[in-house]
């Protein structure tokens, strides 16, 4: 909807400017509508439908002059195919017309594109825009977008951006791949309408291949030569029974080269979305007793889209494939696939979800096995397609009253934004990362999805997030399109590794530096311990995240919502215990005398206090850990291993670096002045992670959210954790008066213990 809005705005600014526009697109418009209600009529009324031939043939005569200057053949043809229409429609004949009327509207496209590429060729940027409008683009689906770049390069060559070579060769890919698109969706058609039977739709469906073909074939000729197109064109006039014939012919002819990225993309949409075909088919198919049944068609449906959008990125990428056969495989057991789970076939015979996905991963197999190593690159325009899908299905569900569908679309367009394009967008873009989840989560303005979920909210509402939701996912698009350099993926990795690794190693510095006296420094093993622990379920995470990344995607939030309550918990215990004991202590050399005399009781407290720092040194690491693992294995699937490891390596360095600046300088300090410095950093460190925290339950809907009335930068709450909610900023200042009070509580402990101990000496001197 984006592109066709962009094409619409342009064409309107064209039509504002000093030149005056000529509307090519109504007459031809109109010409095709009134065909279209011919061939509806003529079984009704077949004298209302000679009338309406009659209206397409006047609306063409509007510009006929026009196409005759441009392409006269083309304008001979529309001309042509018109009289026979009025002839079909004379003697009631439906196939003639059909026939007829394809003829005519694929002429008249042709005509178009002449006149198209010689306005552009000339520099004529104000008649480019005028043929522009008569076109034809992809069949849309909810997986599929509209292409603006032809309409894209004929404003750059209006505005003096580019030059009329470089828009023609613009304008020739995007075009040719529409009408290249719509020719492959002609004969399979045909091919479908031939099973069965209706010869008014395959008569239409063959004029359609006819008339698509000669779009292309001039490109087809400069490939192939004279003869094998004169070849095709034969084949294509002896259809249906010729239809293998022609498949063979065109093995291997793309009208307009795919570019390396768009090969990449397509790849990604074959493999993507070919994987989710079992996952919604499974949510609509219960077994019972041994046999399968449909108890969803919505979830269904689903599955049909993504296999759908499989096929249609399949069917650009067949031709480009070196193995011949491999790709008439593939072409045909995806084809198969299709008239399995087709409605009529699953009244009949439906398959278990377990059949359906040793099925697909046998085909999803089949497709690595064809595709070259290079097509196999995670690209995250497929992803965005995705969520893009389910962001509809959460709307469309939300309209039909089923809450429960329109959660679990929600939590999967969210659990692959988080396993992939997060990871993206996370360091260079917080603000819109933050955005996004917002939108999806339990935002306010406008409400998140989660939100109107859980109130049930009106559907105009629902749209209202979604449109937001579509321009957050443009500008997503737009820093994936950018972000795609290694050195610019590896920066990425190094700094999540570093944000993510400084708040747990300035935890753990400051509280071990503190215990550097001898009667102490065993309480820093168990806070080790609990590190090590941490690092080695981060590594066993990995591998997990490996197989399940979208799952935990999924989940993760809550995940980390419920590991980072536990790491603040303990965090305030341990501090309270170190103000009130350690520091205390330090300064009191009659507890250090008194320590040995402990009591059992006393050794099941310093037991505790020994599972607590281990249990401190795993959430510090872990809650971390688990974060960084999901940004790492996504950016891996996207760029590599290698980018994301040298980065990752550069950021654990730095991590380590600080860390032992800080234990070093920690070395030097007084013990008083190290008991301020220690104060003061677990104060910091404290409030960062309860900011986050609170972030973190308010997405998943865990704590309620109050906005602040103005808007904070992003990266205040990528770095210090501050969010533009009261519940954060509140808290944040409570758990920093809690460190600060814990403090002058001790104090106020230890000189209360002081004046009673000299009060004590002074009772006993006298």
């Amino acid at each position: 909807m984006r592109a066709r809005s962009l094409l619409l705005a342009l064409i309107g600014a064209a039509a504002l400017s000093g030149a005056r526009a000529a509307d090519l697109a109504t007459p031809a418009e109109t010409m095709r509508a009134r065909l279209a209600e011919a061939e509806l009529e003529l079984t009704f009324d077949s004298a209302n439908a000679a009338r309406l031939v009659k209206e397409a043939q006047t609306a063409f005569r509007a510009v006929q002059g026009t196409w005759t200057r441009a392409d006269a053949r083309a304008t001979a043809d529309v001309q042509a195919a018109l009289r026979t229409a009025a002839q079909a429609a004379a003697r009631a004949d439906g196939p003639a017309l059909a026939s007829a009327n394809a003829r005519a509207w694929t002429a008249l496209l042709r005509g178009a594109n002449v006149g198209l590429e010689s306005s552009i060729t000339a520099g004529q940027a104000s008649a480019a825009r005028d043929w522009l409008a008569v076109r034809e683009f992809r069949v849309a689906s909810p997986l599929t977008r509209l292409n603006a770049d032809a309409t894209t390069a004929v404003e750059d060559l209006a505005a003096g951006r580019t030059t009329p070579q470089a828009a023609l060769s613009a304008v020739r890919a995007d075009v040719l791949d529409s009408y290249q698109a719509r020719f492959a969706d002609a004969l399979r058609e045909l091919q479908a309408s031939d099973a069965r039977g209706f010869r008014t739709l395959a008569a239409g469906q063959k004029a359609l291949a006819q008339g698509y073909f000669a779009l292309l074939a001039p490109a087809f000729t400069q490939q192939r030569g004279a003869d094998q197109a004169a070849a095709v064109e034969r084949d294509l006039a002896a259809l249906p029974g010729s239809l293998t014939r022609v498949q063979t012919e065109l093995e291997g002819f793309r009208a307009a080269p795919l570019g390396e990225r768009e090969v990449q993309a397509r790849a990604s949409q074959v493999t993507r979305f070919l994987a989710l075909v079992p996952v919604e088919y499974a949510r609509g198919v219960v077994v019972t007793n041994g046999r399968a049944h449909v108890t969803q068609d919505v979830e269904v449906n689903e599955g049909r889209t993504f296999l759908s959008g499989a096929t249609s990125a399949l069917a650009d990428l067949a031709p480009l494939l070196p193995d011949r056969a491999a790709a008439r495989d593939l072409t045909g057991a995806f084809a198969a696939l299709g008239r399995t789970l087709a409605p009529q076939a699953l009244r009949t015979q439906t398959p278990t979800p377990d059949e359906l996905r040793t099925r697909v991963d046998a085909l999803l197999k089949q497709v690595n096995a064809a595709f070259p190593a290079a097509w196999q690159k995670r690209d995250a325009g497929a992803d965005l397609d995705i969520v893009r899908t389910q962001l509809d299905a959460v709307v469309a569900a939300a309209q039909a009253g089923e809450w429960a569908s329109a959660e679990t679309a929600r939590l999967d367009a969210y659990a692959l934004l988080e396993s992939g394009t997060e990871a993206r967008i996370a360091v260079f873009n917080p603000e819109l990362k933050t955005r996004l989840e917002d939108l999806l989560w339990n935002g306010q303005r406008p409400r998140g999805f989660a939100l109107l979920i859980r109130e049930h909210a009106s559907a105009a509402a629902f749209r209202a997030t979604r449109a937001e939701l579509q321009a957050a996912l443009q500008d997503t698009a737009k820093v994936l399109g950018t972000e795609v350099a290694p050195a610019a993926v590896a920066t990425n990795a190094g700094i999540i590794v570093f944000r993510e690794g400084l708040e747990a190693v300035l935890i753990l510095a400051a509280l071990m530096g503190s215990l550097r006296r001898k009667e102490v420094v065993h309480l820093r093993r168990p806070m080790w311990l609990g590190a090590a622990g941490a690092f080695l379920a981060t590594a066993a995470t990995w591998f997990v995240m490996q197989g399940a990344l979208s799952l935990l995607g999924r989940y993760g939030e809550k995940l980390e919502a419920v590991v980072s309550i536990i790491a603040i918990g303990v965090l305030l215990l341990i501090m309270n215990w170190f103000f009130h004991q350690v520091y205390w202590t330090d300064r009191m050399a009659a507890f250090q005398k008194h320590k040995h005399e402990l009591t059992h009781g006393a050794r099941g407290a310093m037991r505790a206090q020994w599972v607590g720092l281990a249990v401190l040194g795993f959430t510090s690491i872990y809650r971390e850990g688990f974060e960084t693992v999901l940004f790492l294995q996504s950016l891996v699937l996207q760029a590599g291993a290698a980018s994301v490891l040298s980065g990752t390596a550069l950021g654990l360095a730095a991590v380590v670096g600080v860390g032992l600046l800080v234990f070093r300088w920690q070395a030097r300090l007084p013990m008083k002045k190290l008991l301020v410095w220690t104060g003061a950093l677990i104060c910091a460190v404290l409030g960062v992670m309860v900011g986050n925290t609170v972030h973190t339950l308010q997405l998943v809907g865990w704590m309620t959210v109050h906005p602040l009335p103005f808007a904070l930068p992003g990266w205040l709450g990528l770095w210090l954790g501050l969010h533009a909610t009261w519940e954060g900023i509140v808290l944040q200042v409570l758990s920093v008066i809690a460190v600060i009070g814990s403090f002058f509580a001790a104090e106020a402990l230890k000189e209360r213990e002081l004046r009673a101990r000299r009060a004590g000496q002074v009772e006993t001197a006298k």
